[in-house]
């Protein structure tokens, strides 16, 4: 197939707040026409799905299932679950991800961990299912304005965590952890739960910072993103992009520990247990006293950089054969 055309869609109401699934939807299409492919996102500067050879779906949200059935009925579908359990889900959770599961051509997960995370819960045909590492840009690596973000808020140290405020981030836990710090701890990002969201901002001291956006791959972002003396994530899921472009931009990570850290970092990352403040307030303290460094093999710079890392997604959504696990 020469040019392959690909339409990506997700459920309706995504696009109302940005967090991080959007942003990859964002990047994935970009990053695919790097690669050669006509993509479009779904909306009114879309052509009429006869046009397209592949659709690609981002997300199993249920009130995204009435587009995929009118999808599936008439092109090939490649689906891109983008979840993680937390918990076992609900007999109508499972049902919902079993016929999105059902429906689809191929199913893509972005690592080991998520594949083994949704199997353990719902069947689906292992024949459907294949991992395509996902990636984060260059850009995170390529030095800016050292000063240019802490002029901008007023800072000197500061601890960094960016993405969507939400309860199953957990960033009201990492708050009650650190509140004694004298180091700020700076969120960026936007807010879907406003009394989760309000929550934080009561509990958090005067100090901290909440900010609400910054664009991705501006100046500004990376300038946050490379002088942050540590970058954070508390998160009861896997923490995702924005712990890969904190690792390129050289800073020291804390994450939650678990499949999806370790198959991406390695050792190379401190871990913590996301649900014990004792355990957040003594890595975020050990890595600013410089207790606990880490020594880089550039891992995720071998693995996760776009657009070389769609490649694999690639083959997928031109119909080539691809590797399976």
């Amino acid at each position: 197939m020469s040019d392959p055309r690909i339409l990506i869609t997700t459920y309706p109401d995504a696009f109302l707040y940005r967090g991080g699934g959007e942003l990859e939807i964002m990047e994935l299409a970009n990053n695919l026409r790097l690669l050669g492919f006509r993509v479009d996102l779904y909306g009114p500067n879309s052509q009429p799905l006869s046009f397209y050879d592949t659709v690609l779906h981002f997300s199993i949200v249920q009130s995204g299932m009435d587009l995929f059935r009118k999808l599936k009925s008439a092109k090939r579908t490649v689906l891109v679950p983008n979840v993680w359990w937390i918990e076992r889900p609900s007999d109508h959770d499972r049902d919902n991800a079993e016929e999105f599961f059902r429906l689809a051509d191929q199913i893509v997960f972005k690592s080991t961990a998520e594949l083994d995370n949704v199997r353990q819960y719902v069947a689906f045909p292992e024949a459907k299912a294949i991992i395509c590492p996902w990636g984060v840009d260059r850009c995170y690596a390529e030095p800016v304005d050292r000063e240019l973000f802490k002029k901008q808020h007023d800072l000197d140290r500061y601890i960094l965590w960016l993405g969507i405020i939400e309860e199953r981030k957990n960033q009201l836990t990492a708050i009650h952890a650190l509140r004694d710090s004298e180091i700020p701890l700076v969120f960026v990002g936007d807010y879907r739960d406003r009394r989760y969201y309000e929550a934080c901002r009561r509990s958090a001291p005067a100090h901290f910072k909440f900010i609400p956006h910054i664009q991705p791959k501006s100046e500004m972002l990376r300038s946050a993103l490379q002088n942050c003396d540590v970058y954070l994530e508390a998160s009861l899921e896997p923490a995702g992009m924005s712990a890969m472009e904190a690792y390129i931009a050289g800073r020291p990570l804390v994450i939650s520990e678990g499949s999806w850290t370790t198959e991406h970092f390695g050792d190379e990352v401190t871990v913590i247990d996301p649900r014990s403040e004792a355990s957040i307030s003594r890595a975020v303290m050990d890595v600013l006293d410089g207790k606990s460094a880490r020594p880089r093999t550039g891992r995720i710079n071998l693995r996760n950089l776009l657009p070389q890392s769609l490649e694999p997604l690639g083959r997928v959504l031109a119909g080539a054969p691809v590797m399976r696990r």
